[in-house]
């Protein structure tokens, strides 16, 4: 069986995890529904093991944000210090060490760990009933397939389309020259969705609105995102960019904040960096992965099966952040508008994002 790439592989010869587009169930190899761990408990402890860092302003901060709101949302939780640039080849070990202190809840913050914690995993099953693993941005079909157990196993995917048309309805409404920009990492299934929905929800807005896009600039040079927002903006007039690359896309904000704070705009993503120290960005789409489900679930005893948990806006998965006081309040209100009609599934046509999708090389 072939395995997608992940994210470490890409940025320490990897690229960022990525799934098809978002699902919502799968049968495991063991029970689909049924918790390893069914003794009632008072106290559980849990854990991440990042291919990052918490400080990284992006991935890795946004699954250490989510993994704090989980445990300040659940005080009989108690989170241990995360494993940071844990590499493929320690990945193991590394969980391995959580599973011999029997913590309730291992988390990995991409699917570089679906492929190494396969083994770890299914041994876990028989000799630590009570240990968990929930591993994001994995589409349990393709990569959890190999699972000898996914009892003590679950995955999180975010609703890629709701992400991408809440960054759009954004752009189409602040951009000015018509001209929006979007840097992926890896050309992925989830990148070209966002790409997808991002542009035609712009075009939602006004039609005449152009894309420019790049899905190959990596996760880790800054430079890079400065030269091809620099390129774009001298070349397409580009003045709102939205960026799925990590650190490539903090380069990107030093192109427009050199082209002009006040005229050219960032959409951040997957947390919420507007402030003083981020004067091109004026709003972001922000991810949470749904942690304090797997919670609640472990505490309820349904945890496992391989099931996917998809993080979206019915869920709180997915939200918008503030807004910048760039953004007028009657542009505000109409981005709000058009966000509850994402949320219903009703701005955008399955059709009209294919259309896009269609056109990408």
């Amino acid at each position: 069986m072939s395995k997608n790439i992940n994210r470490r592989q890409f940025v320490a010869g990897g690229a960022t995890a990525a799934a098809a587009l978002a699902l919502t169930a799968c049968g495991g190899s063991g029970s689909d529904s049924a918790s390893t761990g069914s003794a009632e408990k008072s106290s559980y402890k849990v854990a991440m093991i990042m291919s990052g860092i918490i400080t990284d302003g992006g991935w890795d901060q946004a699954h250490y944000e989510s993994l704090k709101r989980a445990v300040d949302s659940h005080p009989n939780w108690e989170m241990l210090e995360p494993k940071e640039n844990v590499a493929n080849a320690d990945a193991a070990t590394a969980a391995e060490t959580y599973v011999d202190q029997d913590v309730d809840l291992i988390v990995g913050n991409g699917n570089q760990f679906a492929s190494t914690w396969a083994e770890v995993a299914s041994d876990a099953a028989e000799s630590h009933p009570n240990v968990h693993f929930l591993i994001t941005n994995t589409n349990p079909e393709q990569e959890l397939a190999d699972y000898e157990s996914t009892d003590n196993v679950e995955t999180v995917l975010p609703d890629f389309t709701q992400l991408g048309a809440l960054a759009g309805v954004i752009a189409g409404l602040m951009t000015k020259t018509k001209s929006i920009g979007f840097i992926g990492g890896m050309k992925l299934p989830s990148t070209l969705a966002k790409y997808s929905a991002y542009l035609a929800a712009a075009q939602k807005i006004d039609s005449s609105i152009q894309g420019q896009y790049n899905f190959e600039a990596g996760f880790s040079d800054a430079a890079k995102g400065t030269q091809l927002t620099e390129q774009w903006i001298n070349s397409k007039n580009v003045d709102v960019m939205w960026g799925d690359a990590s650190a490539v896309d903090n380069g990107s904000r030093k192109a427009l904040e050199a082209a002009g704070a006040d005229t050219h705009f960032d959409i951040a993503q997957p947390i919420d960096i507007l402030g003083d120290d981020q004067p091109t960005v004026i709003a972001s789409t922000v991810t949470d992965w749904k942690i304090d489900q797997a919670m609640d679930e472990i505490e309820a005893g349904t945890f496992g099966g391989g099931k996917a948990i998809t993080a979206n806006m019915d869920n709180g998965g997915v939200t918008l952040g503030k807004f910048s006081d760039k953004v007028p309040s009657d542009v505000q209100d109409k981005i709000n508008e058009y966000a509850d009609q994402i949320k219903a599934g009703t701005y955008l046509s399955d059709s009209e994002i294919e259309a896009i999708q269609s056109t990408l090389n």
